[in-house]
């Protein structure tokens, strides 16, 4: 058990909250006692604990992810919205909340080919612009998530490049669009929040934030009985 700290998760579909929290009313009146003749003295030492835990959060959670998923840094900032709000409830609370769409596989490490590429020795028959014709498919795509395990190669996906510029890999879906040709959707990895649910990742994150909490705190404590700061 922490002395100080404990932090909470609580993973969702498309969010994720983490918690760093004083959970001990006997260790907080400790502390109080030791800062007595420090007015503010706690209040300023729990704030700069707070916000060097959860700036740390920040930092180690991309760094857990990445320990069990195949995907870069620059993928999981982009797909990664964090909020971190503080609250008073029998001691200090700081919530760091996790927010993201899911991440297309194509984003993710291993996906091939690495731009659209047909098979040129391939001919089927497609709906294009509301005609059937034949054309030269797609390069079958593969894509994994896990760095634990091997790219799958996916038979019926490819790599496209949508009008917007947006590449990924596809599949069709066997029904059509309203200008009537063939209607595909993209492959999709998981979320940053949900990446964050998995059990390992957050038994790996929890205790090393209550470990930093802890450090910081005490640090921050004996800083201000040193007369550095209140």
């Amino acid at each position: 058990m922490s002395k100080y700290s404990k932090a909470y998760f609580n993973p969702y579909s498309d969010s994720f909250s983490c918690r760093v929290a004083i959970v001990s009313p006997e260790v907080l009146q400790e502390a109080e006692q030791r800062l007595a003749e420090f007015p503010g003295g706690m209040e300023s030492a729990m704030k700069r604990a707070m916000a060097r835990a959860t700036a740390y959060l920040r930092t180690q959670s991309t760094r857990e992810i990445r320990k069990k998923y195949d995907i870069s840094r620059k993928a999981i900032r982009a797909e990664q919205n964090i909020k971190v709000s503080y609250r008073y409830f029998n001691g200090v609370e700081a919530k760091i909340s996790f927010r993201g769409n899911k991440i297309p596989l194509f984003r993710y490490g291993g996906a091939s080919p690495s731009q659209p590429t047909v098979n040129p020795d391939k001919t089927v028959m497609a709906i294009v612009n509301g005609n059937l014709r034949p054309v030269h498919p797609g390069i079958a795509a593969a894509g994994h998530q896990l760095v634990s395990t091997s790219p799958t190669t996916f038979s019926r996906a490819f790599v496209a490049q949508m009008k917007s510029g947006h590449i990924g890999i596809f599949e069709r879906t066997g029904g059509k669009t309203a200008t009537g040709d063939a209607e595909i959707k993209e492959i999709m990895g998981s979320s940053v929040p949900q990446m964050l649910g998995n059990e390992d990742v957050q038994e790996s994150l929890a205790e090393k934030t209550m470990a930093k909490m802890d450090e910081r705190l005490e640090h921050e404590v004996n800083r201000i009985l040193a007369g550095w700061g209140g």
